[in-house]
This record gives structure tokens, sequence and C-alpha cells, in this order.
């Protein structure tokens, strides 16, 4: 019986970086008649994600702008098939003019605004949930709920296998023979370089986080003169504060952080505040707090919920809240 192949192996056949056995073990299986439909299948996404043709836009644009300046070269009589007196074929031709120039920078602006969509390949998650995700490098991502992870089309290129984060997610990763560096980018001012194996990285508008469960890694940020570097080991919890410095805090409950895998949420001392904005973030569940005292109340405990519904009401038995349904939040306030 012949073993079967893996999608990943496929695409590397295809590439044409399949070692000689891998080769052999593909072509057999393509060979067989009940491969067909899922060889055409991988086909098929193989060649959304690796187009054969890449156009040279740069190329284009140039030549564009050279037929551009050569315009009050063109004969104007030949296109003239009206008629148009002599005092308005120069205003013909510099419409002309005028609107190649903004045929081209619609494409250019095109080219700019959709450039991340063309380059990257985008993976979201709803509110309430979660997904794993294998890179072609054999790493795993399992991503957390209203989070997205872009990933490069065409594969790993270069020296750097380049991954971009909003939201919050677990990385796994492998290494590989050439020990290709691993980058995991929040922003051009924050980025989580991995020299080991397990991390988890939170980036939401409120803040950025970095929890390192085994192997270590380098955290690059923009500090507030020059570029700065911030080193890891386990254990260690990074955070980046509003005056964009990142503090490292030791032999922090790691687990914990990423307790979110489970379904379960871990508060230690945590205000209403910043639990409903953990709500907002991971069920769309926008929760008003009806005064500062209400907001400024903490909880700790571990609590295991499938929706925003069921931690609210636990959150507000144990504070001894009110809950209140309005048209477009709940609002907390005091019994």
């Amino acid at each position: 019986m012949k073993t079967p192949i893996s999608k990943y192996t496929l695409f590397e056949y295809l590439s044409g970086r399949a070692n000689p056995l891998e080769k052999q073990r593909v072509d057999e299986w393509i060979s067989e008649v009940k491969n067909s439909e899922t060889f055409y299948d991988w086909l098929l996404e193989y060649e959304m994600q690796s187009p054969q043709f890449e156009p040279d836009q740069k190329k284009a644009i140039e030549n564009l702008l050279d037929r551009i300046q050569n315009a009050e070269d063109f004969n104007t009589d030949s296109i003239n098939p009206v008629g148009l007196a002599p005092e308005f074929k120069q205003r013909y031709s510099l419409n002309r003019i005028l609107f190649a120039a903004a045929s081209v920078l619609l494409v250019v602006s095109a080219g700019w605004w959709y450039r991340d969509s063309i380059i990257y390949k985008t993976y979201t998650t709803d509110f309430g949930q979660t997904t794993d995700i294998f890179l072609e490098d054999g790493s795993k991502v399992t991503l957390n709920a209203n989070s997205s992870l872009s990933i490069p089309r065409l594969g790993f290129s270069g020296d750097v296998r380049e991954v971009k984060l909003a939201g919050e997610g677990e990385f796994t990763v492998s290494h590989t023979a050439d020990n290709k560096r691993f980058v995991v980018k929040t922003s051009e001012a924050f980025q989580v370089e991995v020299l080991g194996t397990q991390f988890s990285v939170f980036a939401r508008p409120r803040g950025t986080k970095v929890a390192l469960t085994s192997g270590s890694v380098r955290i690059d940020y923009d500090g507030q003169s020059a570029r700065r570097e911030v080193m890891m080991e386990p254990g260690d919890l990074a955070v980046l504060d509003p005056k964009g410095q990142v503090k490292v805090a030791k032999n922090q409950d790691i687990k914990a952080f990423s307790a979110w895998k489970e379904q379960r949420f871990v508060f230690d001392d945590t205000s209403v505040v910043d639990i409903a904005a953990t709500i907002e973030e991971n069920f769309g569940v926008h929760v008003a707090i009806a005064d500062q005292e209400t907001g400024l109340r903490t909880i700790s405990g571990n609590f295991k919920t499938q929706n925003a519904d069921e931690l609210l009401k636990t959150i507000s038995e144990v504070l001894n809240l009110k809950m209140s349904a309005t048209s477009d939040s709940i609002l907390l306030s005091a019994n």
C-alpha cells in the first residue's frame, strides 16, 4: 500500500523543491485514479496561491510615462477624425496627456492600496471563534477570536519567515535546516523574532504583550530615540507600555496567558474595566460601566465560558453587580 502524501509535499513537488524520493512518491500517488479529485483540488489551490506570471509593474509604468513625456510628438492630425479646428488641437492633445497621467496615478495608487492583499494571504477569525493554522514550514499558529494572521502567498523566501498579526495568537515555530529566522510583526514599530519555540502575542488597540513558553525570543521596537532590542526567557511576560517602552516581568504564569485556547479566562486582580475590554475583543459585545467605582472593582479566578453572557453573569454574581441591556451594549452597575 502506497503512503499518502500531504498537501505540503505536493506543493514542494509543484514548485520544484521536492527531493528525488518525494518526487517518486508524488508520481506514484498521482497515478492512482482514486487520488485524482484531491490532486486537482490541491493543484487549483496551489495555482491560486502561486501565480505563474507576475507582471513587471514598474517597467510598465516607466513605458507609459515615456509615452506621456513624448506626447508632443504625436501627430494630432491623425487623431482629428471630426475635423477639430486648429486652435482646439493643442487642447485635445493636452487632455490626452492629462488622462494618461491620471491613469498612471490610478494604477500606482491601486497597486499601493492593495499591495498587502496581493502579497499576503490573510486568515481571520470571528468573535468567539478560534482556529489552528499550519504554515508551510511546519509551524503552527492558534489564532484567537477577532484576530487576523497574514502570511506570504508565494511562501517564505529570502532569509526570513515573516508573518503579520493583528489580535492574539499562540505560535509554535518549527526550525528550518538553514536556520531561517521567523518574525512576527504587529506594526512597523514592533516585532518579535523567534530564537526559540513557543510563545504568545497579544496585539490589540489597548496594548501589546508577548509571553514566552519555551526557547527564547527577541523583541525589536522603536524606542524614544532609537531602535531597541529586548531578549526574553521562558516565563517572561513583556508589555509595551503607553510610552512605547517594553517592560519584562519574570516568572509569570504563562499558561494563563493562552487560556483562551480552552475557552477559559484567567483573571488575577483584574479590574472590571479590563474585563469589559476583554469581552469586547473576544465576543464583540460592548460593555458599558455605570461609574468609576464600579469600573475599579477587581476579581481573581479561572472562568470557563463559550459566550459573553455566561462570563458577564458570573462576574456580576461574584461582584454583586447589576446587568442592564441597552440597544447597543450591556450596562454594569452596582446593586
